[in-house]
């Protein structure tokens, strides 16, 4: 094809795509907006892992976003041009501050939460049609129905996100798939807006105390796991960029160790890759006969870092599910107990109950403890890799 055809193709696409969603785009940005979405993460023959939020929209001159993620006791937020705040709605005065970067926006939000399955938030902010969730890559857009209910349709490779809206182009549902599989399904309810969501809480020091440091501190405290407790279903981004769960992981079968690695900082990352690739984790999968799920509390890419340095067993070579795999998520969940710089936890998939714990400490000067059980995690001074491997085959003994 002679190059200046294509290049007429794609300008006629790109204004196509404008064209097409400008209904939508303009319905969210002419007012304050608000609406209550409840969002289903599709888990195969599982039933759904279900979660509500409340998204409030403020365009204009002084654009804001507010969102309350949770039915019972939300977590709040407001982002606006610049920053990001966090608290629970029970404790005004515990606040966590980020800094927002340019442009005001999803992609701006979402470097400092994990991404956010709402599409309102690019048609009321981004200054041209995206993605529109995280999830998605760029998408060729088109009207494909008519009358009370209007649906939009956008199409890519292996990819495709489809809006449902009423008469005046507000959504009313959504739907995102990517490889032939349904990631997210939402419904949307309208509310009305409260000017009071887009009040911060006050954050001077005789109003409240110093900033948290990070989300994970306004977490509600569900106390530790026990033994015997059903396992956290801990919703995150897996090393292919797809929302996923732990149960996702497991399938609901067999044994499963999860090995619980906190990689946030740039340090720790990189001696936890180099850790890994020495760890042999493959050949755990072998000897033990687990699934080794990684979860790893940091950016997705951290996930599929990871992933690319373990071998795969043979058997997941010739086809079969992969035995060991990998999902980010963005903090530490309540109800994971982290040694630094991890845990490995016994699950057993089909009950996906806890079952044993053991931590990866950090090692100790002096002489190393004698342990009757080889596969008793030690706290000597050995090498990460050696200590990981450990934690792993002290958990798996239980199954």
């Amino acid at each position: 094809v002679p190059p200046g055809i294509v290049l007429a193709l794609a300008a006629c696409v790109h204004a196509q795509d404008a064209d097409a969603l400008q209904p939508v785009t303009q319905a969210y940005r002419t007012a304050p907006t608000a609406e209550r979405v409840t969002i289903e993460a599709i888990r195969g023959a599982s039933p759904p892992a279900r979660s509500e939020m409340t998204v409030a929209m403020r365009p204009g001159d002084e654009p804001a976003l507010a969102i309350a993620l949770g039915a019972d006791d939300p977590l709040r937020i407001l982002a606006e041009p610049g920053r990001l705040l966090a608290w629970r709605e029970s404790d005004r005065s515990r606040v966590f501050v980020a800094p927002l970067g340019e442009p005001f926006g999803r992609a701006s939000i979402e470097r400092v939460l994990p991404p956010l399955m709402a599409p309102q938030i690019d048609l009321a902010f981004a200054e041209e049609p995206g993605p529109l969730l995280a999830v998605m890559p760029d998408l060729a857009w088109s009207r494909v129905a008519s009358g009370d209910r209007d649906r939009y349709a956008g199409v890519a490779i292996g990819a495709a996100l489809s809006l449902t809206v009423d008469g005046d182009g507000r959504l009313t549902a959504y739907e995102a798939q990517r490889d032939g599989r349904i990631l997210v399904r939402a419904t949307v309810t309208r509310a009305e807006p409260d000017a009071s969501w887009f009040e911060a809480p006050p954050l001077d020091s005789t109003a409240s105390g110093p900033p948290v440091s990070s989300l994970a501190d306004l977490a509600r405290a569900n106390g530790p796991v026990r033994m015997g407790d059903v396992y956290g279903h801990a919703l995150g981004i897996d090393a292919r960029g797809r929302p996923t769960t732990l149960r996702d992981i497991a399938k609901g079968e067999g044994n499963v160790v999860v090995l619980a690695l906190d990689a946030r900082q740039r340090e720790a990352r990189a001696e936890l890759v180099g850790a890994l690739a020495e760890a042999d984790l493959a050949r755990l999968v072998e000897l033990l006969d687990v699934r080794i799920v990684i979860l790893a509390i940091g950016e997705p890419d951290t996930a599929a870092l990871f992933e690319r340095v373990i071998e795969q067993p043979r058997r997941a070579r010739l086809g079969g599910d992969a035995a060991i795999r990998a999902i980010a998520i963005d903090a530490t969940p309540p109800w994971l107990e982290l040694a630094d710089p991890g845990a490995a936890y016994a699950v057993h998939g089909r009950s996906w109950v806890l079952t044993s714990v053991a931590p990866v400490p950090l090692s100790q000067q002096g002489a190393p403890p004698e342990h009757e059980d080889p596969w008793q995690a030690s706290t000597a001074p050995r090498r990460l890799s050696e200590r990981l491997a450990e934690a792993v085959g002290a958990v798996a003994r239980d199954f």
